[in-house]
């Protein structure tokens, strides 16, 4: 049985490729890797972006080393944002100028 977190990765992530020039993948946590690195990330019309997935009613549970690195994408002119729908996603790429189904 998934999580509610893994059920909204899976919704994410089937939206994700149904886009036309969107490339992503979802880099995976360790003891080497850097820490806070949000769940999904990758490439939409030329733009970087970067998806922190959260359970719905857990969006604001995000930590100090979430926070640092989501901080950081978007100083360095890509998107980074919290999720917990496929709407919320949606949304962000239009705002940043990406038309999107």
């Amino acid at each position: 049985m998934s999580t509610p977190e893994g059920r909204v990765k899976t919704k994410i992530k089937a939206y994700l490729k149904s886009l036309d020039d969107c490339w992503f993948f979802m880099p995976i946590g360790g003891p080497y890797s850097v820490q806070g690195i949000p769940d999904i990330v990758g490439c939409i019309s030329g733009g970087f972006f970067a998806i922190e997935v959260k359970a719905p009613g857990r969006e604001g549970n995000t930590t100090e080393l979430q926070k640092i690195q989501i901080a950081g994408i978007t100083e360095a002119g890509g998107i980074a944002f919290v999720a917990s729908n496929v709407e919320t996603v949606r949304m962000a790429f239009m705002e940043w100028g990406i038309h999107v189904p």
